[in-house]
Parts: structure tokens; C-alpha cells; sequence
């Protein structure tokens, strides 16, 4: 049976840091704004740096924004304009030649990961392409949406990878579920419990691939 590859995108197709501030600068300049009115000065200056740090659910979460925060953040990303210039990790051809059939599952914003997305040609390398939004209020998390990809599928999860870089999100769904995941430590990160294989390299996927 071919295998299916479920791959995250942020860290792992590409540097999350290329995309550089200059593109979300309007954004998080605003959104300032509504974090004074909210929690004052002294802590907003705690807050901003963070939120260029970690991503805004995270953020969010460690702060207990209010819905209005959530909704206002959200409108502000929908709005904005994206001219991003970024590229995919050197090896990713590596990726783009294997047989077996890729999905890719990220979290974010839709309209700025649909950006990203579009901008490193990634539509059609991939046969199907989900977004988990972060403020969906019917998220059903990377969890879920490995679920319902493997059982609409009817594929033994042995036959299922995840591949992906952060170890509290795609990797930890991924063991939970019995999948077979692959951290990508593109940055020398230490290797995750939730990790079945460790690759710093796309090249190190072709042997492991092999055993099947």
C-alpha cells in the first residue's frame, strides 16, 4: 500500500523567519491599539514583543484575550494585503519528487497561510490542502483534521507520516493517533518525545519511506 505524507508547513516547508516584520508591522501596530484599551500600557509592552515571537493563539491563550481581541485581530489579518518573498527550504525537491501522495495541514490565519501558500507554489504539490484556523469556532485542530483525513482515506495508520517541526502541535497529534511522525529540526531543535524518526535534512525521509 503507498504511504500517505501529512506535512506541516510553517518550519518545516520553509523558514517562518523569512517572512521577515516589514508584512505584519501594519497589523500588530494597530492591534496595539486595542491591547491599551484593554490591559494598559505596561503590560501591551510585555504583550507586543510576544506576539512577534509565538504564534497569536499561544499569545492569546497566555493573556486571556477576550473575544473582542480575537475578533479584531482577525479582521485586521483578513484585511491587510500580503507581497511576501519567501522561497521553500533548499531540499524541498526532495520532497516534491516522492511518489507517495502529500497533504499539507497548517495552522493560522487563512488568508495569510492561503499567502504563504501561494506565494512558495505549493498548490499544486499537494493533493489536498487544510487549514486549521485558529479562530474557527469550529476548529477542530490538526487532531482532528488528521482524523478525518486518514479515516475518509480508509488507511491503516501505520501507512500514515506526519511530518512537521513542532512538537505540542502536529507531532503530539500525530503519536496520539498511533501515526508514524517525523520531526523536521531544520534548526537543530532538540527531539521531541512525540517523535518516531528525527530528520534535520528531506533527504533522510527516502530511507525511512524504504522500510515499508
Amino acid at each position: 500500500m503507498n504511504e500517505l505524507l501529512i506535512f506541516d508547513l510553517d518550519d518545516t516547508l520553509f523558514a517562518t523567519k523569512s517572512i521577515g516584520k516589514e508584512p505584519l508591522r501594519p497589523i500588530l501596530d494597530k492591534f496595539e491599539c486595542s491591547l491599551i484599551d484593554k490591559f494598559g500600557s505596561e503590560l501591551t509592552k510585555k504583550i507586543m514583543p510576544e506576539l512577534w515571537k509565538y504564534p497569536f493563539d499561544v499569545v492569546a491563550d497566555t493573556y486571556k484575550f477576550d473575544r473582542h481581541q480575537n475578533s479584531e485581530f482577525a479582521r485586521l489579518i483578513n484585511e491587510n494585503e500580503y507581497n511576501l518573498y519567501i522561497q521553500p527550504f533548499k531540499d524541498f525537491d526532495v520532497v516534491k519528487n516522492l511518489k507517495q501522495e502529500k497533504v499539507l495541514v497548517t495552522t493560522g490565519f487563512s488568508k495569510l497561510q492561503n499567502a504563504k501558500i501561494l506565494q512558495l507554489g505549493l498548490e499544486k504539490e499537494f493533493s489536498k490542502i487544510y487549514i486549521d484556523d485558529i479562530l474557527d469556532p469550529k476548529r477542530i485542530f490538526k487532531k482532528g483534521i488528521f482524523e478525518n483525513i486518514f479515516l475518509e482515506k480508509n488507511i491503516k495508520s501505520e501507512f500514515v507520516y506526519i511530518v512537521g517541526d513542532n512538537p505540542h502541535s502536529e507531532l503530539k497529534a500525530g503519536f496520539e493517533l498511533g501515526l508514524n511522525t517525523i520531526q523536521v529540526a531544520k534548526f537543530g531543535q532538540k527531539r521531541s518525545e512525540y517523535a518516531n524518526y528525527y530528520i534535520s535534512n528531506f533527504r533522510e525521509l527516502i530511507p525511512i519511506l524504504a522500510v515499508k
